[in-house]
């Protein structure tokens, strides 16, 4: 069976594993690292594999999913091209 996602992007923290800064040496020296834009894959529906979870706004419904970042922009400007280029949502909130 497929897993459902959506592409958006939006501004990220960098993120070792599933398991956060709380519990994760590696986690730690990524929350240091400043937030940046990033296409990121979002899972719509229940995945076996464990993995960070974020929120994205579909529909003006608010919803959590894990995710992957599938890659990572140097800046707002390089951002706003590719989202239009690929006609993927970008996210400001």
């Amino acid at each position: 069976m497929e897993e459902e996602y959506i592409e958006v992007i939006k501004k990220m923290p960098y993120v070792h594993c599933a398991r956060g800064p709380s519990q994760c040496v590696k986690c730690q020296e990524f929350a240091k690292k400043p937030e940046t834009y990033a296409l990121v894959k979002v899972f719509l529906t229940p995945s076996e594999y464990a993995r960070p979870m974020t929120d994205i706004i579909i529909n003006n419904e608010r919803i959590y999913g894990a995710y992957d970042i599938l890659k990572r922009f140097k800046d707002i400007i390089e951002a706003k091209n590719y989202a239009k280029e690929q006609n993927i949502d970008i996210t400001f909130y």
